[in-house]
């Protein structure tokens, strides 16, 4: 009695296959085209090759998850996922890469659940592997993430209204808005999988909600403050940041915040003919009765020819780092109480 080696495949163990049906001379159908056993209505596939068994396997995989990367950055290419900062009456543009790290691990969680289903050896020794996802199995798993990121969406915005902590509303609009970015990565996933490209809308407009988190954090009601500053200006500064950045600077009331900045240098060093400055900016977010809420610190480094620039070059240092990590800076504040 013969036995027809992808009927072994199918039908016992999966060492079968590498033992027997891989040295086979015939080529397996999934190499340029659809394979029977694994057809697109109930798999998404991916081939992959290379001179040894496991590159194959690893090449297979890594083709899968661009069916899934591929599609959602075509689908993402309309969306606005850059900043326009204007400085002295000219524009600059820099892409966010939020989307970028949420596309590779929305997908990673996906592709964990794929599998290698076969592997083939060429008569010229080339190996081939290809590598499966169920799409009923792997449409529930995100159906299922949507589900878990809409109820905790539910949960947040009734918070939201009784909330009167402004800090907090901050935070909430903050994990509501990364929530959304993780939901919209699973639903271009799930149209991927979904043949009807259908998926489960979102409920939530995220421009409405980004709207919202903008007026959260223009109400928080912050005072500047110095704590020290070695090189002088720092106030200019910090003032200038805020207005930059959206935040009204008022003075403190009972649910108002300070906002503090300090400055502090290390002695001049010369090396090479050139002047180095080497000091530690510090930003920090306090209530009205004196208690920090949070605090960050960044190196700065700056050089001249003449020592007299070093100051000058400093807090042009200073401002620039403020200007780009303010409002960052102050979401993570909230976000961590």
């Amino acid at each position: 009695m013969r036995f027809n080696c992808d009927s072994l495949y199918l039908n016992l163990l999966p060492c079968l296959v590498l033992s027997g049906c891989m040295q086979s001379t015939h080529q397996p159908d999934w190499i340029n085209g659809e394979s029977p056993s694994y057809p697109n209505v109930q798999y998404v596939v991916a081939s992959g090759s290379a001179s040894n068994a496991e590159q194959a396997k690893d090449h297979a995989l890594a083709n899968l998850s661009k069916v899934f990367e591929l599609h959602i950055r075509e689908s993402s290419s309309t969306r606005q996922d850059v900043q326009v900062v204007k400085r002295n009456g000219a524009e600059s543009v820099s892409k966010s890469q939020s989307l970028t790290q949420n596309i590779n691990i929305q997908t990673s969680k996906i592709i964990d659940g794929a599998r290698i289903a076969q592997q083939w050896q060429s008569p010229d020794l080339s190996h081939y592997a290809l590598a499966v996802l169920d799409r009923r199995q792997a449409g529930n798993n995100i159906r299922g993430e949507i589900a878990r990121l809409d109820e905790q969406a539910d949960f947040e915005l009734n918070s939201v209204e009784t909330e009167q902590n402004p800090l907090q509303k901050v935070a909430v609009y903050q994990r509501l808005l990364a929530s959304q970015e993780q939901r919209d990565v699973l639903q271009k996933n799930l149209k991927v999988i979904d043949l009807s490209g259908q998926g489960v809308e979102s409920r939530w407009n995220r421009a409405e909600l980004r709207a919202h988190l903008e007026a959260s954090l223009s109400a928080l009601n912050l005072k500047p403050e110095i704590l020290h500053d070695a090189v002088g200006g720092l106030d200019k500064v910090l003032r200038g940041a805020m207005s930059k950045s959206g935040f009204p600077e008022s003075t403190r009331t009972e649910n108002g915040y300070g906002l503090s900045a300090g400055l502090m240098v290390q002695s001049p060093i010369v090396s090479q003919g050139w002047h180095w400055l080497r000091g530690t900016l510090t930003l920090r977010l306090s209530s009205a009765e004196g208690h920090v809420l949070g605090n960050k610190t960044w190196p700065l480094k700056v050089s001249a020819a003449n020592p007299g620039e070093l100051n000058q070059r400093m807090i042009a240092s200073v401002e620039k780092k403020l200007n780009h990590e303010l409002k960052a800076t102050l979401l993570d504040f909230a976000t961590i109480q």
